[in-house]
């Protein structure tokens, strides 16, 4: 740990060896809004939104809070924004900022990794007729490319089943003239929650999959495409969900091992600034291969393990109130 110790006093000045980290809370959100005839405010506004939702993780929260939001400025929270054309503009969010405007409000807040979604949209063609055919395959490309804009709104991976001879035979539906609650939908695309919609020229039917393995259709109640996206992306957020208070908090330790660096150094630093439950987050020691920070915890120690668990580099030892012990594994292509 030699090399580690000798030049840890030009460390803050080796802006080369600074490694950009967006992590679980990213510090920015970069968008891209395109819209024909909207004004510069109304992209501004829309941006400001967009991150609203990321950060709280759930649209249904959002429209709780609405109030709130509507009052927030955009000013305030927008670091940049350039026009790619007459109707694309790319603004960047403070998304910290932003968070930290939802913490002061005592509202949760999500994780932002990403999830993926299984979007199973059947589209019921009559073969018989082509014009019909046709107008139905326009409606449907529509339908996807509107499915696809809110996922890349929310940031979510979204994934359509090709709907070969065993889709089919798992949903249940080329056999049977009656829909019964026995269709299941199969593993075989890995997502985290997925929805079923059936589309006809006459009208949309979107259905959610049952808990707990939400492989199963519920067809005892219909949804429209926008609400059941967002229900179905809330519910998979719902689990990345975490609180914080600011109001209250505990002296922690945090064991870092395995460092070998001034690089890993200063890649795990960034990490742990970016969780926002470690506040006035400080260098305590250096022993070796082992780092030391002091901090203070502004939250629950089972978000802590929460975030640090979808850390492919970073391994728990062991984790409570007063210490965390963590071994650093530097990725490969890192």
């Amino acid at each position: 740990m030699k090399p580690l110790i000798k030049f840890f006093l030009i460390l803050f000045f080796l802006s080369s060896f600074s490694i950009s980290i967006q992590g679980s809370f990213p510090n920015e959100h970069l968008l891209i809004i395109e819209e024909e005839n909207t004004t510069t405010n109304n992209a501004l506004r829309k941006a400001l939104n967009i991150s609203s939702i990321r950060i709280l993780g759930s649209k249904n929260e959002f429209d709780q809070n609405k109030k709130l939001i509507q009052n927030l400025l955009p000013e305030t929270y927008i670091k940049s924004y350039e026009f790619i054309n007459q109707n694309k503009i790319k603004i960047t969010v403070n998304a910290k900022l932003l968070r930290n405007e939802f913490l002061d409000n005592n509202l949760s807040i999500s994780i932002e990794d990403n999830i993926s979604i299984s979007a199973w949209i059947l589209c019921k063609t009559n073969l018989r007729s082509k014009s019909e055919y046709d107008l139905l395959a326009k409606k449907c490309k529509k339908l996807k490319k509107e499915i696809s804009n809110m996922a890349l709104e929310r940031d979510i991976n979204l994934v359509y089943p090709i709907f070969d001879a065993n889709d089919l035979n798992f949903l249940d539906i080329e056999q049977k003239k009656e829909r019964l609650d026995n269709s299941f939908i199969n593993d075989r695309y890995l997502s985290n929650e997925s929805f079923y919609c059936e589309i006809t020229l006459m009208e949309d039917k979107c259905f959610k999959t049952k808990a707990s393995k939400n492989n199963k259709i519920d067809f005892s109640k219909t949804y429209s495409i926008i609400n059941i996206f967002n229900s179905t992306v809330d519910s998979a957020q719902k689990i990345k969900k975490v609180y914080l208070n600011k109001n209250s908090f505990k002296p922690i330790s945090i064991n870092i091992s395995n460092i070998s660096s001034i690089e890993e150094y200063n890649l795990v630093f960034q990490e742990l600034e970016n969780i926002i439950f470690f506040d006035n987050l400080s260098l305590s020691s250096l022993t070796n291969d082992d780092v030391i920070f002091s901090s203070n915890l502004l939250g629950k120690v089972s978000d802590i393990e929460k975030i640090f668990r979808t850390k492919k580099n970073f391994k728990i030892n062991s984790i409570n109130y007063k210490k965390i012990s963590i071994e650093f594994n530097p990725l490969k292509d890192a």
